[in-house]
């Protein structure tokens, strides 16, 4: 990296997904901000798996750096502790954010932060079925900050001064580590905002094994937080048989597809119904002594 001073750094954990990352690199080429103002850490979470990045003239601020530790999360605060902004934001290798994005999110910051940015899904096949069931039930940031009090790391940007305040992500966790890390800042007086203005954009999972995947990782970490750091019942983490037969926390969407006149929603009932029996498996399989999926 240049030895040129940064405003804000952005971080991204990487985990082999090369392809996606040189989309999300050349995403930040062409930030509106100046490209001397800000530097990019990525940070590779599978350091027996060599990562090595061209400098271009569009991004000279680019630095890759390895984290032992498994986890997002531990990637994560590797990139925040070497971080030399006084902003940081973070978001993830399979992401590809607008380039208005930081020029936006610091803009909102400057009043408010941390603060979530905006997450656009884009559908390869609106015809797919497994799509139109990612984009319904997939990453809602707008919902995560309104209703739940957090924002997904996919798009968050938080002042350094801040950060070091709160303390870093729980690197134990492998999934909700941003839920926990929106709690302790509220605690310390500083919740989350969203921010419509700074988009990161978020391809569809397009087979139900990616769905099925995420639903288990995102169930792990939501009873790791319950078992291991007693915290109160974060949002996903008490499910039921019931939910196998009648997902409440769908029904209401389900219920707005039917209403627009889309036929499939009785499929996405009846998916929704099953991703949630298969996560509630997965709650017998940890407290039975299970690893929690990556």
């Amino acid at each position: 990296m240049t030895a040129a001073p940064v405003v804000v750094s952005v971080i991204v954990p990487y985990y082999g997904e090369r392809a996606a990352l040189e989309r999300c690199l050349q995403s930040l080429a062409h930030q509106t901000v100046g490209r001397e103002s800000f530097e990019v850490i990525v940070v590779n979470n599978r350091p027996a798996q060599a990562l090595t990045l061209e400098v271009s003239d569009l991004l000279a601020n680019l630095a890759v750096v390895d984290e032992a530790q498994p986890g997002s999360y531990a990637a994560r605060n590797r990139g925040a502790m070497l971080a030399r902004g006084r902003w940081l934001a973070f978001t993830d290798a399979d992401c590809v954010p607008d380039d208005h994005w930081l020029e936006a999110g610091l803009l909102h910051a400057a009043r408010h932060e941390p603060l979530g940015g905006h997450i656009e899904l884009v559908m390869t096949n609106p015809q797919s079925l497994v799509e139109k069931y990612d984009v319904a039930f997939g990453l809602n940031q707008q919902s995560y900050v309104e209703k739940s009090g957090f924002a997904a790391t996919a798009n968050l940007i938080v002042a350094k001064t801040t950060f070091d305040k709160v303390g870093p992500f729980c690197a134990r966790l492998r999934s909700a580590g941003d839920w926990e890390w929106c709690l302790r800042a509220a605690r310390a007086g500083h919740p989350v905002g969203y921010c419509a203005g700074a988009i990161v954009r978020h391809a569809t999972r397009t087979t139900w094994r990616q769905v099925v995947r995420k639903a288990l990782r995102v169930q792990g970490g939501m009873l790791t937080l319950r078992m291991q750091l007693h915290l109160a019942l974060a949002p996903g983490a008490c499910r039921s048989l019931l939910d196998a037969f009648y997902p409440r926390r769908y029904v209401a969407k389900i219920i707005a597809i039917r209403n627009a006149g889309d036929p499939s929603w009785w499929k996405l009932y009846l998916a929704a119904c099953g991703v949630n029996a298969l996560a509630v498996a997965e709650t017998c399989r940890l407290r039975l002594g299970g690893t929690p999926l990556r």
